[in-house]
């Protein structure tokens, strides 16, 4: 059922991206269930990367084991060739950060007190300097505050500093929770569906973000359920099912693949399924022309 890319042993040597993000043979098992088997993916420097799949089809899940969320019955995975410990901190401290299908803000606290609570791991005041403010703790404040107003800025959050968190529109809220990502200094973002209870205006600002953030240097990988926006967002899509890679490719490769489709909505037995599935193609035919007209 898996279809895997390999990728060859001089690809870097011929002036291919570098590789940021080496997931190995990840697998996750709770009790009897399988809810991740044998998935391998590549991430590259400057690359977004899809990850589609109908609900159940494993995805949180895998980033749950790629963030140190959840630690892999089997696999391994890497950033940089170095294989980091299943460990929340240690997984961001390596370079990589991600946002949560449920926004999880600190609804009492600023938009700016957020985005500094993402810089604390790039500090390193002990508990004695901070309790006395001493001179170390006073430049790190100052430095993790000047930061967090960049990237609120940066994200088009400037003007909503002070704001509550709870208090700012829900679409704030998802770009307020992609500052905090940022905060940590991170080479690859893992967003988990980011545009999910967006107006289609919101959708298309997201979109902008992201590409502004890979434009920067970044690596992405994004979940998402909007077809169009992940077909015209990526340059490369993985297709779980049922904890499998399903198919991976290219976005115009995945969406003409007649497996995907039957992913989502079943084989067409009968006449309403066959309008689904028509209706479906005509989304994927939509994304590839606004993917041919945004590029």
């Amino acid at each position: 059922m898996s279809t895997a890319t390999v990728t060859p042993p001089d690809a870097e040597a011929k002036g291919a991206p570098k590789l940021i993000l080496d997931a190995r043979n990840v697998t996750m098992r709770f009790g009897g269930l399988v809810a991740v088997g044998d998935v391998s993916m590549e991430v590259r420097e400057g690359e977004i990367v899809g990850l589609i799949g109908p609900n159940g089809a494993g995805k949180t899940t895998f980033f749950n084991c790629l963030t140190g969320m959840y630690k892999p019955t089997e696999g391994q995975v890497s950033l940089f060739g170095t294989t980091i410990p299943p460990k929340p901190r240690a997984v961001v401290k390596a370079g990589m950060a991600r946002t949560f299908q449920n926004i999880r803000l600190f609804g009492n606290m600023t938009a700016l007190e957020n985005v500094m609570v993402g810089r604390f791991c790039r500090t390193s005041s002990g508990a004695f300097t901070s309790i006395i403010r001493g001179p170390k703790f006073r430049r790190e404040e100052r430095e993790t505050t000047e930061r967090a107003h960049e990237l609120l800025k940066y994200v088009g959050l400037g003007a909503s500093a002070h704001v509550l968190a709870r208090n700012m529109p829900y679409g704030d809220q998802r770009r307020l929770e992609i500052a905090r990502a940022l905060a940590t200094d991170p080479k690859v973002l893992l967003l988990d569906e980011p545009t999910a209870g967006m107006n289609p205006k919101e959708t298309e600002q997201a979109m902008e973000l992201i590409f502004k953030i890979r434009d920067s240097g970044l690596a992405v990988v994004v979940i998402e359920h909007d077809m169009r926006f992940i077909f015209t967002l990526c340059d490369r899509v993985l297709c779980l099912v049922r904890g499998e890679v399903l198919v991976q490719g290219t976005p115009g490769e995945v969406q003409s693949d007649p497996r995907v489709i039957e992913a989502y909505i079943g084989a067409a037995d009968d006449e309403d399924e066959e309008v689904e599935a028509l209706e479906l193609e005509t989304t994927f035919s939509a994304a590839t022309h606004d993917e041919e007209d945004g590029r």
